[in-house]
C-alpha cells in the first residue's frame, strides 16, 4: 500500500477509536441519531449485482457554553467495482462555536460547506467533492475536508461568510479506474502505430495554494440573494503529461495528472415565484475563470465560461410535488463542453397509502438525449423507508447523456433511522 494511503488509513483508525472512546464515556452523553442504509443495484451494462451497507452516526455534544462537537461517523462496506471494500471514519468532525465573538459563528475541523440555492448540480458548490459518479436516483453526497467556516452577521438580514481550506480535497477516483479509463482512451491510438500498451502508471501534481471564498448574503421580505467568490481548484484530475516507457516486459504509459486552478464569481437567489402562490424560485449563476491548461498541444481550459441552474418547485392542489428547471452545464462539462438541459422531478403520495411514485428526467436540448428514473417509495414504518427505481437512457452512447448509459438498471434501498 502506498505510504500516503497508509497514513490516511492510520489517521482514520485513530479518529474512529477516539470517537468510540468519546461515545463510551457517560460524561459526554452525546445526542446521536443512527441510520443504517442498504443499497443494491443491478446493472444492465455488465449484468452485475452490487451491494452496499452503510452505518452512519450523526452526533452533537456541547463541550462548554455555545461550543459544540459535531459531525458524523461513516462505516461502509461494498462489493462495487473499483470502490474500497470497507470505509470507516468521520465524514465530518468539527467544533462549532456560536457567538464566542459577538455576531460570529465558527466551524473548524473536517467540514462540508454548501454554497448555492439549487437542489442539485449547483456550479457554486465547489469546496467539497462528491463521490465519482453522477446519480439521478439520490441527492449528491459531499465529502468532508479540513477547513474553517466563519459567518459574521452584519445585521438581522445580512451576513458575510468566509471559508478557508488549507489543501484541496480531490474527488476520490480510484487509481485503477483512472488507469483503465485512460488505457481505453489512448491505447487504441498507440495500437494503430504498432505500440501495445500493457499498463499505466499514474503520478499527480498536487496544488499547493490555500483554497478560500467569500459570500455576502441578504434576506429581503420575500427573497434571499447571495454574491460569492471562490478561489481554488477543480476537484477532478486533468491530464498534464503522457510518456511511453518502452520495456521488453511490456510498454508502460506514464501519465501525470493535475488539478487546474479556477475562480468562480457567483450569484444565487431563492424566494417566492412571482404570481404563483406557494411556488419557490431558485437560481445559481456562475462565471468561471479557469487556469489555462493544455495537454498534448490542445487547450483543455482557456477562456472564462458560464454555468447556471434555474429551477422552481410547487405542490399542486392535488398534492403532486413538481420540481423542474433549466441547467446550463452539468458537473462533468467544462468550457466549450457546456450545453443546455431541462430537468423535471414529480412525485405524489397516494391517498390512504404509504406508497409514493416518482419520476425524474434530464433532457439535453442539444441532441435530445434523455436520462429517466421511474421510482417508488414505500414508508414501511415511521423510521423505515424502502425505495425502488429503474434508470434508463434514451440516446446513443456518444450523446450528451450517453455518460449515464453505464448507470442503466434497477436500484433498491432500505433506510432505517433510529
Amino acid at each position: 500500500m502506498p505510504e500516503k494511503n497508509k497514513n490516511v488509513c492510520f489517521i482514520g483508525v485513530l479518529l474512529l477509536i477516539l470517537l468510540l472512546i468519546i461515545f463510551s464515556q457517560p460524561i459526554w452523553a452525546m445526542d446521536t441519531t443512527q441510520k443504517i442504509i442498504y443499497n443494491s443495484s443491478y446493472s444492465l451494462d455488465n449484468q452485475k449485482i452490487d451491494h452496499t451497507v452503510t452505518f452512519k452516526i450523526d452526533y452533537l455534544q456541547e463541550i462548554i457554553n455555545d461550543i459544540y462537537l459535531q459531525g458524523d461517523l461513516i462505516i461502509r462496506a461494498t462489493n462495487k467495482n473499483y470502490a474500497d471494500p470497507l470505509i470507516m471514519g468521520p465524514n465530518e468532525l468539527y467544533l462549532n462555536a456560536y457567538n464566542i465573538i459577538e455576531n460570529l459563528d465558527l466551524r473548524a475541523g473536517i467540514i462540508v460547506t454548501r454554497w448555492g440555492a439549487a437542489d442539485f448540480f449547483s456550479p457554486l458548490d465547489n469546496f467539497n467533492p462528491s463521490p465519482p459518479n453522477l446519480s439521478l436516483t439520490s441527492n449528491t453526497e459531499k465529502l468532508g475536508a479540513m477547513g474553517i467556516n466563519a459567518t459574521y452577521y452584519l445585521n438581522d438580514s445580512t451576513n458575510l461568510q468566509a471559508v478557508l481550506l488549507p489543501a484541496l480535497k480531490a474527488t476520490p477516483f480510484p487509481d485503477q479506474y483512472l488507469k483503465d479509463t485512460y488505457l481505453a482512451q489512448y491505447g487504441p491510438f498507440y495500437q494503430k502505430q504498432g505500440i501495445t500498451i500493457s499498463g499505466v502508471e499514474l503520478s499527480y501534481q498536487q496544488p499547493e495554494e490555500l483554497i478560500w471564498g467569500l459570500e455576502l448574503s441578504h434576506t429581503f421580505p420575500s427573497f434571499d440573494i447571495g454574491l460569492s467568490y471562490y478561489h481554488g481548484y477543480y476537484t477532478d484530475p486533468f491530464p498534464v503529461n503522457l510518456d511511453i516507457a518502452f520495456n521488453p516486459a511490456g510498454n508502460i504509459m506514464d501519465l501525470t495528472l493535475g488539478y487546474p486552478a479556477k475562480q468562480v464569481w457567483g450569484l444565487e437567489f431563492q424566494g417566492d415565484f412571482p404570481g404563483i402562490e406557494g411556488a419557490t424560485l431558485r437560481g445559481d449563476l456562475a462565471y468561471i475563470i479557469p487556469e489555462k491548461w493544455s495537454f498534448q498541444g490542445v487547450n483543455i481550459l482557456e477562456k472564462p465560461y458560464l454555468k447556471a441552474v434555474v429551477s422552481a418547485d410547487y405542490t399542486t392542489p392535488s398534492d403532486i410535488y413538481l420540481n423542474g428547471g433549466f441547467i446550463y452545464g452539468l458537473p462533468f462539462e467544462n468550457q466549450g463542453q457546456c450545453s443546455p438541459y431541462l430537468y423535471l422531478h414529480a412525485d405524489k403520495k397516494l391517498t390512504n397509502s404509504n406508497f409514493t411514485p416518482q419520476y425524474t428526467c434530464v433532457l439535453s436540448l442539444k441532441d435530445m438525449s434523455m436520462g429517466n428514473v421511474l421510482g417508488l417509495d414505500y414508508q414501511i414504518s415511521e423510521n423505515v423507508l424502502a425505495s425502488f427505481s429503474y434508470v434508463f437512457v434514451l440516446g446513443d452512447t456518444d450523446s450528451r447523456l450517453g455518460i449515464l448509459k453505464p448507470s442503466e438498471g434497477f436500484y433498491f434501498s432500505l433506510e432505517w433511522l433510529f
